[in-house]
């Protein structure tokens, strides 16, 4: 679905570009993202929605949010040598085994140890162990190891806010767990306040400046 949806963006007129955002410029509002390879793209208005990296980016513009990054590990069986159509969910040893198209993945756990360190994926191998015994015809064969950032904030409820500092500077994150979940209703929320729209919600509860 997230391929189709890019595939459309660019179909219609959307530009990627992936480089390392290192500074802004503005005055009373934003000008400009200037990038790593010293290219500047200009701009009216630009939306913040890096997920957990998103609070590097507010740094450059003197706006810190209290953001961190939940780190989530799986892993990912290709030949499970058994089936499932239905998800277990054992709460007391915090995992999830799930059917996907690709086998079967084994989830579970938080971690709090910021972008930078490198992954433990002792953590998912404990799950796993978890998981062999509650289906103790399960072989762990052609597997693979996933971890990644989940932004999440001290009260758990997202940013979708104009910026509280530069005009024309738009948030878009913290939702936690619930990213692609959320994330059709926060994209209609930031362009309708893109386009100075009336909003389907009241955002003051996602707002920047209640930190």
């Amino acid at each position: 679905m997230v391929r189709e949806l890019f595939r459309k963006f660019k179909e219609i007129g959307g530009e990627f570009k992936q480089l390392k955002v290192v500074g802004f410029e503005r005055s009373d509002r934003i000008k400009s993202v200037v990038l790593e390879d010293g290219s500047v793209l200009n701009a009216d208005e630009v939306v913040l929605c890096a997920g957990a990296h998103t609070g590097q980016l507010s740094n450059l513009l003197d706006e810190p949010i209290p953001l961190e990054t939940e780190r989530g590990y799986h892993t990912q069986i290709m030949a499970p040598k058994i089936s499932l159509k239905h998800s277990i969910i054992w709460p007391a040893k915090a995992f999830v085994i799930s059917p996907t198209a690709g086998g079967i993945r084994i989830g579970g756990t938080v971690e709090m140890a910021g972008l930078d360190a490198a992954p433990n994926y002792e953590r998912a191998k404990i799950s796993v162990k978890h998981a062999c015994k509650t289906l103790p015809e399960l072989k762990v064969q052609e597997s693979s190891q996933w971890m990644g950032h989940r932004p999440a904030l001290p009260d758990t409820i997202p940013i979708i806010s104009p910026s509280a500092k530069t005009y024309g500077v738009f948030y878009a994150t913290g939702h936690g767990h619930l990213g692609l979940t959320y994330a059709a209703t926060t994209a209609k929320l930031i362009g309708q306040l893109l386009f100075n729209e009336n909003l389907d919600l009241d955002i003051s509860p996602y707002s920047i400046d209640r930190f």
